[in-house]
């Protein structure tokens, strides 16, 4: 990896296991007033609920916090190769920003705007899980970005060209050789 992909991708992984710790608590706060609704609370006519997006969100969190032994590597790696391993965490990341996504949109599309009900703390707690659910999906953007350039870089070095002979260096381009497809005897002279 190199030194600027390691430069910015640390503090990425920081800021957005910052955003899922922030989230977690955020739903976990939410998970708990809808569950429990005070005695002659108007949400849902006092009738404890279920929001299954903010459930969501949690698992959401939890993967995302999840990744840190992998990130840090205190678990030992079950993949040796590193053009694997950044192939592994670039479908991770994949996987973790669709669910990211999903839960910002879906939770966008229930509450898009809560400037009616400021004054009303659970309103703020659903505003306040909102954004650093979109802060997570932006910084997993950036953390897709650097894996696929990673992920280039280690497929092609640095100053090779683009369009390489791949076929120059193989048994399969000298004609009447093992494996080149033209039988002995019938190469073209």
């Amino acid at each position: 990896m190199g030194p600027l992909t390691t430069i910015l991708r640390v503090p990425l992984y920081i800021s957005l296991w910052v955003f899922a710790a922030v989230l977690l608590i955020l739903t976990s706060v939410r998970l708990n007033y809808t569950l429990h609704l005070p005695k002659g609370d108007p949400l849902n006519g006092g009738a404890d609920f279920l929001d299954p997006i903010v459930a969501h969100l949690l698992v959401c969190s939890l993967l995302s916090l999840g990744s840190i032994p992998f990130v840090m590597h205190w678990v030992p790696p079950l993949i040796t190769s590193a053009a694997s391993a950044n192939l592994f965490e670039l479908a991770a990341l994949s996987v973790i920003w669709l669910l990211w996504l999903v839960g910002c949109v879906v939770s966008t599309s229930i509450w898009p705007n809560l400037v009616f009900c400021y004054q009303f703390e659970p309103c703020r707690i659903l505003s306040a899980m909102m954004a650093f659910a979109w802060l997570g999906w932006i910084v997993l953007v950036g953390l897709i970005v650097l894996a696929v350039v990673n992920a280039v870089q280690k497929a092609r070095p640095a100053r090779s060209p683009l369009m390489v002979e791949w076929a120059a260096q193989s048994t399969f381009a000298r004609p009447g050789s093992a494996g080149s497809g033209v039988p002995r005897g019938w190469e073209v002279v």
